[in-house]
């Protein structure tokens, strides 16, 4: 009897794999890969405080990160992802992104390349997704993002407990949208956010669309579940409350973007118009304008020069505006290692203070910064 039921069951599990080879629906191993990237250097700043200061800086030129992303076929082109992703300083080993684990990504959701992806967890919203590329400060110039990321393409805020959809690529042309939970038994909105984007890739020609709106982040009665957590919000950036230091009760940011390839030069180009509301009932205006021309001297130099220009209007009647120049040059030793050396210098109106991206405010109307460093990847 025993027998006669292991070869059975043999006979069953023989007609299955037959069935499913019929179908062609036998699955694919697994694939799992562990990546990662490492960026120092040494940075001198001309005036924080009234103080010049030089220091070893982490991540100079990408911020150190280190990740697991896999991929499991399902069948059917349906296929299960995931993405975790840590940040951390090179300079001292600690976590970054507020000591989290995988605070750069936490993703897990499912992909057909006919109907598209939709991820769940900690991720980009699309402001940093669609833009980031023609940003210099991406490019080749280090710390030189708009004054304190405050459209956040540089991607200073993630979106926590967003759900996520891309569509698939139509000749190019792309585009998603998420929501993020504010997870809050407060309210619905306290600390919640929503984004939507697209793009278009053509190899010489890249287009981008995006706009983004946090509902009170980093709140008070929901500062670390919320859809952006206090830990990260307002790094760097001056505008994160109003003058008389209230809290931002809504953020909305619109964006385009552009890049082309001119075969002699490579030309990129944005534009962001954000708004901060303020929970004292003030607010203001932002608008940042950037152009880069970057060009490859040879297969392994790569030369840039990129200008910022950022116009604020508050409602209390000021005005002040700010001119920043990026400079830099990039060798690549191999394809996974090179060095570079990157300038940066602001301007600030009068009555405003010059404040570089991850540094203090200066006491003067300007600031500059130079940083020689290295990076590999694997």
């Amino acid at each position: 009897m025993r027998v006669r039921r292991v070869v059975s069951g043999f006979i069953v599990a023989a007609a299955s794999l037959l069935c499913m080879l019929v179908s062609g629906e036998v699955y694919a191993q697994s694939s799992v890969t562990l990546y990662g990237l490492i960026s120092v250097g040494v940075q001198y700043v001309s005036n924080q405080a009234d103080k010049s200061q030089v220091l070893l800086a982490s991540g100079p030129q990408q911020l150190p990160r280190f990740g697991i992303k896999g991929r499991e076929n399902l069948g059917g082109g349906y296929a299960t992802i995931f993405n975790l992703e840590n940040g951390f300083s090179i300079a001292n080993g600690s976590l970054s992104n507020g000591g989290r684990m995988f605070g750069r990504q936490a993703i897990l959701g499912i992909t057909n390349g006919r109907i598209g992806t939709l991820t769940m967890g900690r991720q980009y919203e699309e402001m940093a997704s669609q833009l980031y590329w023609s940003e210099s400060g991406v490019i080749f110039a280090a710390f030189g993002t708009h004054i304190g990321d405050n459209d956040n393409v540089f991607n200073s805020q993630r979106f926590n407990n967003s759900v996520r959809y891309v569509s698939p690529n139509f000749r190019g042309l792309s585009f998603a949208a998420q929501y993020a939970f504010s997870n809050s038994v407060s309210g619905f909105s306290d600390n919640s956010g929503y984004s939507a984007g697209a793009g278009y890739d053509n190899g010489r020609m890249k287009l981008g669309v995006a706009y983004t709106q946090f509902n009170h982040p980093a709140s008070p009665s929901n500062p670390q579940n919320g859809a952006v957590d206090s830990s990260g919000w307002g790094f760097s950036n001056p505008f994160a409350k109003s003058p008389g230091n209230a809290m931002t009760s809504r953020q909305t940011i619109f964006g385009i973007a552009g890049s082309y390839d001119l075969n002699v030069v490579q030309v990129a180009f944005n534009y962001t118009n954000v708004l901060y509301d303020y929970a004292d009932s003030s607010g203001v205006r932002l608008q940042n304008g950037e152009a880069t021309v970057t060009k490859y001297l040879t297969p392994s130099l790569l030369l840039g020069v990129g200008y910022i220009y950022t116009a604020a209007d508050y409602s209390q009647s000021r005005a002040p505006h700010w001119h920043q120049v990026n400079i830099g040059a990039d060798y690549f030793l191999t394809k996974r290692t090179d060095v570079y050396v990157v300038g940066l210098y602001q301007n600030a109106s009068v009555g405003a203070h010059a404040q570089i991206y991850t540094t203090s405010p200066s006491s003067t109307r300007n600031q500059s910064v130079v940083v020689v460093g290295m990076r590999t990847k694997f």
